[in-house]
């Protein structure tokens, strides 16, 4: 009976020390897995290549380069190898290839070290630009495992800040197959159907160099008519964001590339955020006066002109006019309209919603 009292002590004496290091094991823990992480990561370009200056002290900065990429402290990193390449006058052509591979790999390291910093703090337009300042081609990096790591991040970014209504890379080139349904969602009346009034519009494969697509492989031709033509985009990205719970107030942007064919003509274009989705309310005879009251009834509209080659917009949304009692979780589709004129071919690509 008399070691009860001391058998109870150290009892309690080993919870407490259990209390107290138990957060500490499981920081350590979770550290160790998060480095095993980095390290088991897979990278689509091959490790570091070995490097031999045939300098005793270089060969040691090498090393201790090695040593803080590894635990990934980039800007120490990029201070050695900076100091290396200063060093090494006019080398042969392979081992200055591999010099600048370790030089982009720190460098590559301390651009996300800035971004992810934002990144971590939701404040993702700076994190983006961060990288965009650094590698505005994507081509800075490429051929680096870390460069690997910006590219994610940069995708990770541009996926938070736009929301993409069409790019118009999924579809085929070709509407031959679509049917009238389909034809409808873009805003036609079914190819060679339109009566002046829908739009006569079919995806269509290029070059940025050619002209007409923006960017990618596939843009938007749309034919209007001398009356009252329209053109419909995004149906399916409105209707997933309803259903998702997105608001179209978290956007400040909309973003889109136009190109009007003929480089003297200045066509007007009404833009408008339609709450009627896929169902047009055109007036009969398609008139100019008659359409553009018509179109400006429910919604959020302005208007472009788009001249020559391409260009692209960025109009803010709180420039936009309401006609209605509508607001901006009501919409349910993009619209483009040509309330009349000469016909043109309006060429249209990437097309997305912007956060602030």
């Amino acid at each position: 009976m008399c070691l009860q009292p001391k058998f109870l002590l150290i009892t309690l004496f080993a919870a407490m020390c259990l209390t107290f290091w138990q957060p500490l094991l499981l920081a350590q823990d979770s550290g160790e897995a998060a480095e095993e992480e980095v390290a088991e990561r897979e990278y689509e370009t091959p490790p570091l290549p070995p490097l031999d200056l045939n300098d005793e002290k270089l060969n040691q900065d090498l090393d201790r380069y090695r040593e803080h990429l590894e635990a990934r402290e980039f800007s120490k990193a990029l201070a050695i190898i900076k100091r290396v390449k200063s060093k090494v006058r006019k080398p042969e052509e392979s081992i200055a290839e591999v010099i600048d591979r370790y030089f982009r790999e720190a460098e590559a390291g301390t651009v996300l070290d800035k971004a992810d910093r934002y990144h971590k703090k939701n404040q993702f337009r700076k994190a983006l630009n961060v990288i965009i300042k650094e590698d505005p081609k994507e081509e800075a990096f490429e051929g680096t495992r870390i460069g690997e790591e910006v590219a994610e991040l940069r995708k990770t970014l541009i996926d938070e800040i736009y929301l993409l209504i069409e790019n118009f890379e999924n579809e085929q080139a070709s509407n031959d197959e679509d049917s009238e349904e389909e034809e409808q969602d873009r805003g036609g009346r079914g190819r060679g159907q339109n009566q002046g009034m829908g739009g006569n519009s079919k995806v269509v494969g290029g070059t940025p160099e050619d002209g007409d697509v923006r960017s990618g492989k596939f843009a938007l031709h749309w034919q209007t008519s001398e009356r009252l033509s329209w053109v419909t985009i995004g149906n399916k990205a409105f209707s997933k964001m309803m259903e998702e719970g997105e608001s179209m107030t978290d956007y400040r942007y909309l973003t889109l590339s136009l190109r009007c064919e003929n480089p003297s003509a200045k066509p007007n274009i009404l833009v408008l955020f339609d709450v009627d989705g896929a169902q047009v309310r055109a007036p009969r005879g398609g008139m100019r006066r008659g359409g553009a009251r018509a179109w400006q009834r429910d919604g959020f509209n302005t208007s472009v002109n788009p001249k020559g080659g391409w260009r692209e917009y960025r109009l803010d949304l709180k420039k936009f006019t309401r006609k209605g009692e509508v607001d901006w979780d009501m919409v349910e589709a993009l619209r483009l309209i040509y309330t009349g004129g000469p016909d043109h071919l309006i060429m249209i690509d990437d097309v997305q919603l912007e956060k602030p």
